[in-house]
Parts: C-alpha cells; sequence; structure tokens
C-alpha cells in the first residue's frame, strides 16, 4: 500500500474538509498514478469529493456499519479490508488517499509515501503524518522543483526501511 497526498511545509492536508491546494499538475500526477488502481479513503473524504474517483476501484473505511454507497466499497474494520484486498488486488496498487485518520490506521500497512511537498503554509485543520520525522521512512527521491500559481512543490518519494 502506499500514501498518496499534498501538504503544506507543516505537513497540513485540509481545512473545513477542503484540500489546501488545487494545482493542476499535482492532480494530474496524482491520476496518472492511481487510474485503474484501488484508492482507499475515509468519509470525509469520499464526501468531499462528492463520491467516487472515476476509472479507480473505490474503497471507503468508515466506522458507520449503516453506510451504504452505490459508487464505492465500505469497509467498518481494518482486517475486513485486508482481507479483501489480499484476495482481491488483482496486480492493482492501493492508495491511501485521506484523510488523516485513515492515514494513521493504516500507515503500519504501507510501504510508500508519495508526498507532494508544497512550499508554503496554510491555514489547516488537518494534518498528515511526518514522514520527515519518521524514522521507519527515508527518502528514495525527489522530483525537480515545479511552479504552478507562484508556488513551488515536488514529489518527495518515501519508502519504508526493511
Amino acid at each position: 500500500m502506499k500514501i498518496i497526498l499534498a501538504v503544506d511545509k507543516n505537513f497540513g492536508i485540509g481545512k473545513d474538509n477542503k484540500l489546501l491546494f488545487h494545482f493542476k499538475k499535482d492532480l494530474a500526477h496524482f491520476k496518472e498514478l492511481t487510474l485503474n488502481n484501488i484508492v482507499i479513503m475515509g468519509r470525509k473524504t469520499y464526501e468531499s469529493m462528492k463520491g467516487s474517483l472515476p476509472k479507480r476501484e473505490n474503497i471507503v473505511l468508515s466506522k458507520n456499519k449503516n453506510l451504504k454507497l452505490d459508487d464505492a466499497l465500505v469497509f467498518n474494520d481494518v482486517e475486513n479490508l485486508l482481507s479483501y484486498l489480499n484476495k482481491n488486488k488483482n496486480n492493482k496498487e492501493v492508495f491511501v488517499i485521506g484523510g488523516s485518520k485513515i492515514v494513521d490506521l493504516l500507515l503500519d500497512y504501507c510501504d510508500e509515501a508519495i508526498i507532494t511537498k508544497i512550499d508554503r503554509k496554510k491555514d489547516a485543520d488537518t494534518y498528515l503524518h511526518n514522514f520527515d520525522k519518521d524514522n521507519n521512512f527515508e527518502i528514495i527521491k525527489e522530483s525537480s522543483p515545479i511552479i504552478e500559481d507562484n508556488t513551488e512543490f515536488k514529489y518527495v518519494y518515501y519508502k519504508r526501511i526493511k
């Protein structure tokens, strides 16, 4: 499993259930990597996107046992989710796309993180796990800086140290 999210300088990812940034190049990068694969998210992330992402298998992890969705599979616990993935992955990559609680729940099962690091600080109320301070992960590559809307960002790839 891989985590894929964009963060500001303080690893902020959102405010009021909305993304902090919308960069066309970053959204295209996200789409390119996740297309035809599996994406896992929490209910709030699903709702903020107003439904599932096209051409991906969408999975929502929620404590709400009554939650039923027409365009996504719903799981209420990590063990059932992992069991499903082990049987049904079919060579697809699995991406955890948010929010922070879902990342925290699945972090131990993730071997990689693809983080868009944005060289700005925004007012956030939700923060991602800080991979820079996690001794279990190391940076394996970084993209060259990309500039969009007068803001610099880069893709930083982390891998779990075995």
